[in-house]
């Protein structure tokens, strides 16, 4: 099917891509969650659909990583992530169902309810993992590197953490001009009495690790003439993170897009509406506090399931914002990041490297599972 990208730059159709995602996904209205919060009206973009496999918002972006992954002749792929990524997984699952090795180098991070059952899915689907003692793991990343393209006589291709460059962030920019269209096609079915009737959000809210998906929704807004607001709640460390890390992106995503159409506007970071927060990332990546749990519960009662690291913290700061009083003539977009697909069987813990063996060890005694 052609995408909503294509349809508006044609140019764009000579990026290849993996044929994993499930587009459009839905939007739904959360009526009832609007009125306790004293929003004029809530609105979330369903991209826990995008996969049946394994959805959430690396998909899009894998899409476009894959495609070019398989197009190059690859045999596995490595990538990036902490221990609990959802990108990390997400790239593992998908790989796999198209026949490419998957590889992940892993950082450390706070124990959560979530990160362990991501960890034993790696084990069941084989992943080769690295842990590593930090947030750079470009030392390992070489190393592996090196030793793939000598058994293989191929290199594996390299995907960024979080899927993040200029290709990925495509997947998003494409995002952006879909969901216009969508609330654009629903318009025209509602019999308006005045222009409060028709579903125009003001401002999006999502959650931000690398950027890709928010300056790609961004982008791709700008680029349309939509005047949507887009809010990036930071939950990553600001190495990777950070405004100078979001121009860099825009920068490069501009120009791949106007390499391939140049109709796609030379836009800059200052023509886009979009605004970072760092109010909401401590006390530290992947730390489960009550703000966050309270409103993943929430969420859950309005049919939503979200985690603690991404969309807990995102939709914490919406909810914040509302009850403060802010978002009272707003109509406002929730971008749902975080796969709803069942999670991979698990593997074995003794899969796993030892490392990670203790880690979620201690997330079981830190958060016992629920029986």
């Amino acid at each position: 099917m052609t995408s909503s990208l294509i349809r508006r730059f044609p140019g764009a159709a000579s990026l290849p891509r993996a044929g994993i995602a499930t587009l459009p996904t839905p939007v739904e209205s959360l009526g009832v969650l609007a009125a306790e919060l004293g929003i004029l009206r809530l609105l979330v973009k369903r991209d826990d659909l995008t996969s049946p496999v394994y959805g959430g918002n690396k998909v899009r972006k894998l899409e476009y990583l894959l495609g070019r992954a398989l197009a190059d002749g690859a045999r596995a792929v490595i990538t990036y992530g902490a221990y609990g990524s959802n990108h990390a997984l997400a790239t593992a699952v998908h790989a796999r169902a198209l026949g490419v090795e998957p590889h992940a180098v892993l950082s450390p991070q706070a124990l959560g309810p979530f990160a362990a059952a991501t960890l034993r899915a790696h084990a069941g689907l084989g992943t080769v993992l690295y842990p590593v003692d930090g947030w750079d793991g470009a030392r390992e990343a070489v190393r592996a590197k090196a030793e793939l393209t000598l058994r293989d006589g191929i290199e594996p291709f390299v995907i960024p953490m979080g899927g993040t460059n200029a290709l990925g962030a495509v997947g998003y920019v494409d995002a952006a001009i879909e969901v216009v269209e969508q609330l654009r096609a629903l318009n025209a079915d509602i019999d308006a009495r005045d222009l409060s009737d028709y579903l125009r959000p003001d401002v999006i809210y999502v959650a931000a690790g690398t950027l890709g998906t928010a300056i790609g929704l961004a982008l791709g807004m700008a680029a349309i003439g939509a005047h949507t607001r887009v809010v990036a709640i930071r939950v990553t460390p600001v190495e990777v993170g950070s405004e100078s890390v979001a121009i860099d992106l825009v920068e490069k995503t501009v120009a791949l897009l106007r390499s391939l159409d140049g109709s796609f506007p030379d836009l800059a970071y200052d023509d886009l509406s979009f605004e970072l927060r760092d109010d909401w990332f401590e006390p530290g990546y992947g730390v489960v506090t009550p703000e966050t749990l309270e409103a993943v519960a929430l969420a859950a009662a309005s049919g939503i399931r979200l985690e603690t690291t991404y969309t807990g913290k995102a939709f914490a700061a919406m909810v914040a914002d509302a009850r403060a009083g802010k978002l009272t003539d707003s109509q406002v977009l929730f971008w749902d990041t975080y796969s709803s697909a069942p999670v991979p069987e698990p593997g074995l813990d003794a899969a796993l490297p030892q490392v990670l063996r203790d880690y979620v060890e201690e997330c079981d005694r830190t958060f016992p599972p629920r029986v």
